[in-house]
């Protein structure tokens, strides 16, 4: 068993917004914009996109109303709504601080890890390989359809606009640090993700299914071989779920465990 304590939560959130600044090329040319402040990081990319948010704030630092008011005005002159991913081990009275600046409570989301001591069974019968460069089209047009389609192997199709523009941000998951895998299922690509190790954290992010090919094991393939590939690279795997998800049952499955949930604070 793990424990929620606030070092191994400072530890995964560093990981994950880490792999976000990396993801969105923080540190290059043409790269998102990245503030550091108060234990945490704030990312701030186009309109919509999913890695603009703060993770890791109080987290063992204090947090000054100059803090907030340096988020605020990084958000502000950029034109983007401030979206802060709040854990509950954070320094106490931070969320009824965020309240009374008028942040909206918008969401929850659960963070689960596991020891790595070990990989895991294959899924039988499907088989799962590392994206080579010519797979890279094939892999965002997968990972961009499964990921924006809803549980259910019933759901309804995304609209090609959000397809889209998951695709321009999950381009950003091409590089040398991500290691990223799809899924087939008789000679089809049916599903696929990433994976990274930072600070020895593996984390396991952007699990995908296409809609016709749910229910059949294909994200359990994928963790198994994400698992299986960071034995003996990181003692720790992590990833983010929505609460009851499909998502959160099958990394159960595989021995992880829901170590805090997030508190999804937004100023518009």
């Amino acid at each position: 068993m793990l424990h929620g304590t606030a070092d191994l939560a400072r530890r995964l959130d560093r990981a994950e917004i880490d792999f976000c600044a990396l993801a969105a090329r923080a540190d290059g040319p043409g790269g998102v914009a990245s503030l550091e402040v108060a234990g945490g990081r704030a990312l701030c990319s186009v309109a919509g996109s999913p890695l603009n948010k703060v993770l890791g704030l109080g987290l063992g630092a204090a947090v000054e109303d100059a803090d907030l008011d340096a988020i605020e005005a990084f958000y502000d002159e950029r034109g983007i709504p401030v979206q802060i991913e709040l854990c509950p081990l954070a320094v106490p009275g931070l969320a009824t601080r965020l309240t009374k600046r008028g942040y909206q409570l918008q969401a929850f989301e659960n963070q689960l890890a596991r020891r790595l001591d070990g990989g895991s069974e294959p899924e039988p019968n499907l088989r799962v390989t590392p994206v080579t460069p010519d797979l890279d089209e094939v892999w965002l047009r997968v990972v961009a359809t499964g990921f924006a389609t809803a549980d259910g192997s019933e759901a309804a199709p995304p609209s090609p606009d959000v397809v889209d523009r998951l695709q321009v941000v999950m381009r950003g998951f091409v590089h040398p640090d991500i290691e990223r895998m799809l899924v087939w299922v008789d000679d089809e690509p049916a599903g696929g993700a990433s994976a990274f190790v930072i600070d020895s954290v593996l984390g396991i992010t952007g699990t995908a299914t296409l809609p016709g090919f749910r229910r059949r094991g294909v994200q359990r393939a994928a963790l198994a071989y994400a698992l299986e590939r960071g034995v003996g690279r990181a003692g720790l795997a992590m990833t983010t779920t929505e609460p009851g998800s499909i998502s959160q049952r099958n990394f159960e499955r595989f021995g992880f465990q829901v170590v805090y949930t997030r508190a999804i604070f937004v100023l518009d």
